[in-house]
């Protein structure tokens, strides 16, 4: 059985100094910032916070729009297109701000609550899965922060030296962005708790395999199943690695490889469960199947994972020279293995997810490869601080260029202008149902703070996503002429036209007699309401 055991809860804090604590808080920075940036430019310029933080706003607002669902359903539907849709999402996470959202919390509050339990069950996962196999606290805080802030410093460079539309830049920042902890705190709060969770699950599993207590097999089932149904492809890892691990380290001892597998079972058992649920989504529900179908554009090309990976593997693959002593050393090995051959199968939406998380563990093994290399030497301060800066800050840098670049290019809904917040409590407002026509930017949101359906939406959900785009395109921009704008209208079935204030078609004289009058204004904004079918609005 295992030797060395995880550092106890109580003693984590007892053994974080003070430098400790500054990683904490740099990590609360790190997640901080974007939303902290963008308060500032709504104080400078006005306007009023959608709540997206992220480089993609789509997907943060997708899950405002699936919480406030939640709030009332207690699952979520496809709204990001008009034809009916079941709900059938139903997700911990969002439950829980859905009731947050029930009691008076603004429906971007309800999501960002879960921007602190993130950071704190990032800096656990990493703290006390990097104390598991490092003594000494500079070697434990050196893993750590590189776990926790890698951002590859050749996706920079590539991606300074780059035009935009280099596909070289596209993959590396693709790679990049799934391996940088700054990605998932900032729009997918959810990921970032998954991610932070896991190796909290590793170390209970680790523990309960060594008989320590069912309190750690139930807390990593526990951990098991909402890692799984935060991330998916987490969850799918960390199957593997509870699978692969124990065979490893007890194939000479049937016994103990028998023992192991009686008590890892309803741990895997827990784990599959999201895992089977999410699969049974994208068979059986057509909004489902869609975004599996849009989101299956294939791997990216190997060379990309190798250089992706080399910064932190290239010393980590010294590590696996090192003698292995307990089942966690084997833990440790398997870990970045399982996420790459996870990435590698040959089913599953959107595989690139297997690379989140990898960081920590390769940082942890690159770090006992030159433990190994010193002896009983401390790590050399000048050195280790020039190499963590060279895999933290050129990248780091990169990434907050991107995400001031993401808002000052005003293509995605980072914010509202007044006005059309207001018209979105009015659409919100009116009694029964009926969903809104809108421009591509406008339908990212309009679900979260309407409650009502777009014609659409975000590209995943939305069928005939080019088609529609190219149509409301083509209308809100002035380009068609009034007989097609009056047939796109009639045809969508939406009971409100909406035109924002990045608009600047006039549409009044264009739409006629499909709505049933004058807009209402609201600021630089306008809502049209469509004159009803027969039967009325469904």
């Amino acid at each position: 059985m295992s030797t060395a055991a995880p550092l106890r809860r109580e003693q984590m804090w007892s053994r974080m100094a003070g430098a400790d604590w500054v990683v904490l808080s740099c990590l609360a920075a790190l997640a901080l910032a974007p939303l902290l940036g963008l308060l500032a430019r709504v104080w400078l310029k006005g306007g009023v916070l959608t709540g997206a933080d992220g480089l993609l706003v789509i997907d943060p607002l997708q899950y405002s729009n699936w919480l406030r669902q939640s709030a009332e359903f207690g699952a979520a539907a496809n709204l990001y297109d008009i034809a009916p849709s079941p709900h059938v999402f139903v997700h911990p996470g969002l439950l829980i701000s859905g009731l947050l959202y029930r009691i008076g919390f603004g429906v971007a509050l309800a999501y960002l609550v879960w921007k602190p339990v993130a950071v704190v069950a990032l800096f656990a996962g990493a703290f006390l899965f990097a104390a598991r196999f490092l003594n000494r606290s500079g070697d434990r805080r050196a893993a750590v922060i590189c776990g926790l802030f890698f951002a590859s410093p050749i996706a920079a460079v590539v991606g300074w030296a780059s035009a935009a539309s280099s596909s070289v830049k596209f993959n590396l920042d693709f790679v990049s962005g799934e391996l940088w902890t700054g990605t998932y705190l900032w729009g997918y709060l959810f990921t970032a708790i998954g991610v932070g969770l896991m190796p909290l699950g590793l170390l209970a599993a680790e523990r309960a395999i060594d008989g320590r207590g069912r309190r750690w097999l139930v807390a990593a089932c526990a951990i098991g199943l909402l890692v799984s149904w935060f991330q998916p492809w987490q969850g799918a890892t960390y199957a593997l690695i509870l699978i692969a691990a124990p065979l490893l380290f007890y194939r000479r001892d049937r016994s103990a490889l028998l023992a192991s597998a009686r008590t890892l079972l309803p741990v895997l058992v827990a784990t599959a469960l999201p895992l089977i649920y999410y699969f049974a989504l994208s068979k059986a529900d057509p909004s489902w199947r869609l975004a599996g179908l849009v989101n299956d554009f294939g791997r990216w090309p190997w060379w990309v994972t190798v250089v992706g990976l080399a910064p932190l593997a290239i010393p980590a693959a010294f590590a696996y020279r090192l003698p292995v002593r307990n089942l966690g050393d084997w833990i440790l090995r398997v870990w970045p293995i399982a996420g790459v051959v996870i990435f590698y199968l040959p089913f599953g939406t959107f595989p690139f997810h297997a690379f989140q998380g990898l960081a920590l563990p390769l940082a942890i093994l690159a770090v006992l490869a030159v433990r190994h290399r010193l002896g009983e030497r401390p790590l050399p301060a000048a050195a280790t601080v020039i190499v963590i800066a060279l895999l933290v800050v050129p990248g780091t840098l990169y990434r907050a260029d991107q995400m001031r670049g993401a808002v000052s290019a005003g293509r995605q809904a980072f914010f509202l202008e007044p006005g059309e917040r207001d018209a979105m409590r009015w659409i919100e407002a009116q009694p029964g149902p009926g969903a809104v026509l809108a421009p591509i930017p406008d339908g990212s949101y309009i679900s979260a703070y309407t409650g009502r359906a777009v014609w659409i939406g975000a590209g995943s959900w939305t069928p005939d996503f080019g088609w529609r785009g190219l149509a409301v395109e083509a209308m809100f921009n002035g380009v068609s002429g009034a007989a097609e704008d009056q047939r796109l209208v009639r045809q969508s079935g939406a009971r409100f036209v909406y035109q924002s204030c990045r608009s600047k078609a006039n549409l009044a004289p264009k739409l006629g007699a499909v709505v049933t009058g004058p807009p209402r204004q609201f600021g630089c904004a306008k809502v049209w309401e469509v004159v009803p079918p027969l039967g009325g609005w469904r």
